[in-house]
C-alpha cells in the first residue's frame, strides 16, 4: 500500500541518510508487564502444495494490516508506538476474528529511530520495540507476516535507502552485488535476532508465520530467487512470500517461495479468481496481502469480494488495509494514508463493513462468529471540568458514574452509555458542590458491560 503523500513529507524530514545522526534520541523501551502468558503453541504453519496447514489441518485466515507496530508516523512524528497502542490494536484484531496480522515492523532503515539508522549502525532500542510487538502478538494468538523492505522510501526507509548508502541509483538494489550483500546482512540481522521478551530467535518463532521479500517491490526473478533462498537457508521452518507487486510467472517455480500475493485497489473479483487459479496451477499458496475494504477506489462490493475468497479453497487468506486502535490518552489514532478502520466503527457504514469483516474472519476459520468479547476496564486520563479515558478494544459505548460520599459510592449514573471514543473528552459533567469521584466502564456491541475503571477524585474547584 502507498501510505500517502503526508508520509512522504515525513520521510524527507526524518530519513535523510548523511545529514542525520546515527544515534537515536533516547526514549523509554517498552515494559514487559502488559504481556500475559503466550497462547500460540510451538507449531509452525506449513505449506502442502497450494494450501497451508497447521498441525496437519487446513489453515485459512483473515486478518488486518497493522503496519506501524515497530515504528509509527501517525502520532506526533516518527516514533515508537507505546506498549498500550500495540497491545490494543492486536487485541482489536483478535476481537475481529483475526488469526494473522501483516506488519511492516522490520522495514526500518535510514532514519534516527530505525533499526539501521545508517549502513554501519544498529539501533538496539528499535529492535526491542519489535521484540515487544512479536511477543504481544503471540499472547493474543496472532501470527505475523513480516515484509523485509518497502518499494517506497517512506518514514521507515525502503529499497532506495540501501542504494543511497552506496551512492547508487534506486534500481541498484536489485542488481548491484554490493547493495544486495548489504540487504542480505540486514536480513540476517533480523532473522537471527533473539527476542528479549521470549528468548526465541525470530527465525525459530512460530509466531512469525512468513517472511515477505518486500512490500510491492518490483524485482527481477533472479533477485527473488537469491533472496528467497537466502531467507529459507536461515529460517527453514518459516514460510516465504514473494512480495512482488504482481505475480511473476517466472518466479512461480522458485522452490524457496511458498506463497504469492497481490494487492487489490480496487477490489476486483475477476482478477482475484484468475490470479488465485494461476498460483494454484503452479502448486503454490496464494493470499490477498492488502485490499480496499472501504471501496474508496470503487470496484466490486466488499460482500462479493469476500465471498470469492471464502468459496475458493486455494486462497489461503486475506488482509484488509489498515487497522488503527486507540490513542494513549483518549480517542482513536487517525491515519495519514487513508483506508483507516476503527472497530466497531466511526460511521454507520464503517460499522456495517467492520461487521462483515469480522463475520468473514470466522468463516475463514470454519467456526461461527462468537459473542463480542467483554471489554477490559478503561483508564481515566483527564478529570476536571471534563473527563477523558483511554479507550479499550471492542468498546462500543461507555457509561460514566459519580459518587459524592466517597470512592466506594453510592454511585449515580450521569451518562448511561451516552459516550463513545469519538466524543472524548466528555464535557457533560454536572457541577459539583463538594468532593466528587468518577468511574467509567465500557459496553461491547452486544450491550455487555466490562469492569469499572479505578475511581478517581475530581480536583476541588
Amino acid at each position: 500500500m502507498i501510505i500517502g503523500i503526508a508520509v512522504i513529507v515525513i520521510t524527507l524530514a526524518q530519513c535523510g541518510d548523511a545529514a542525520r545522526p546515527a544515534t537515536p534520541a533516547p526514549a523509554a523501551p517498552p515494559t514487559p508487564s502488559p504481556i500475559p502468558t503466550p497462547t500460540i503453541a510451538a507449531t509452525f504453519v506449513e505449506r502442502q502444495g497450494s494450501t497451508l496447514t497447521l498441525a496437519a489441518q487446513p489453515f485459512r485466515f483473515a486478518g488486518s494490516n497493522i503496519y506501524w507496530l515497530g515504528l509509527d508516523e501517525n502520532v506526533g512524528g516518527v516514533d515508537y508506538p507505546s506498549p498500550f497502542r500495540v497491545s490494543d490494536a492486536l487485541a482489536t484484531a483478535r476481537e475481529m476474528g483475526a488469526t494473522v496480522v501483516r506488519t511492516h515492523a522490520v522495514i526500518s532503515a535510514g532514519c534516527p529511530r530505525c533499526i539501521k539508522p545508517t549502513l554501519n549502525s544498529i539501533n538496539e532500542q528499535a529492535l526491542v520495540h519489535v521484540d515487544y510487538a512479536i511477543a504481544a502478538a503471540q499472547t493474543y494468538g496472532l501470527r505475523l507476516i513480516m515484509p523485509l523492505v518497502d518499494n517506497y522510501n517512506y518514514y521507515h526507509g525502503g529499497t532506495g535507502t540501501f542504494a543511497r548508502w552506496r551512492d547508487k541509483p534506486n534500481e541498484a538494489f536489485y542488481t548491484d552485488p554490493e547493495v544486495i550483500a548489504d540487504f542480505k546482512e540486514y536480513v540476517a540481522l533480523i532473522l537471527n535476532r533473539v527476542n528479549t521478551y521470549t528468548g526465541v530467535a525470530y527465525k525459530d518463532d512460530p509466531t512469525i508465520m512468513a517472511w515477505e521479500t518486500g512490500n510491492e517491490i518490483r524485482p527481477p526473478t533472479s533477485w527473488t530467487r537469491e533472496i528467497a533462498s537466502y531467507i529459507k537457508q536461515i529460517a527453514p521452518r518459516q514460510l516465504i512470500i514473494d512480495g512482488n507487486v504482481r505475480v511473476d510467472e517466472a518466479a512461480l517455480s522458485i522452490p524457496a517461495v511458498d506463497i504469492y500475493t497481490l494487492h487489490f485497489y480496487p477490489m476486483d473479483r475477476s482478477r482475484l479468481a484468475a490470479v488465485a487459479l494461476q498460483v494454484a496451477i503452479a502448486d503454490k499458496a496464494f493470499f490477498v496481502g492488502e485490499f480496499d475494504w472501504s471501496n474508496t477506489k470503487g470496484g466490486d462490493s466488499l460482500e462479493s469480494f469476500l465471498r470469492v475468497i471464502e468459496e475458493t479453497p486455494t486462497i489461503a487468506g486475506d488482509m484488509y488495509w489498515a487497522l488503527f486502535g486507540h490513542l494513549d490518552d483518549h480517542g482513536y489514532v487517525n491515519s495519514n494514508g487513508g483506508y483507516k478502520l476503527h472497530y466497531p466503527g466511526e460511521t454507520e457504514e464503517m460499522r456495517r463493513r467492520a461487521r462483515l469483516l469480522r463475520d468473514h474472519a470466522y468463516v475463514m476459520r470454519g467456526v461461527a462468529p462468537p459473542a463480542s468479547g467483554i471489554p477490559v476496564a478503561p483508564l481515566i486520563t483527564e478529570l476536571g471540568e471534563r473527563i477523558a479515558w483511554r479507550g479499550v478494544a471492542g468498546a462500543d459505548t461507555y457509561s460514566i458514574e459519580r459518587a459524592t460520599a466517597g470512592p466506594d459510592g453510592p454511585w449515580q449514573v450521569i451518562c448511561d452509555r451516552c459516550a463513545t471514543d469519538y466524543d472524548t473528552p466528555w464535557s457533560g459533567l454536572p457541577p459539583a458542590n463538594g468532593p466528587a469521584w468518577y468511574r467509567v466502564r465500557a459496553y461491547n456491541l452486544d450491550g455487555v458491560a466490562g469492569p469499572y475503571s479505578v475511581a478517581q477524585e475530581a480536583p476541588t474547584p
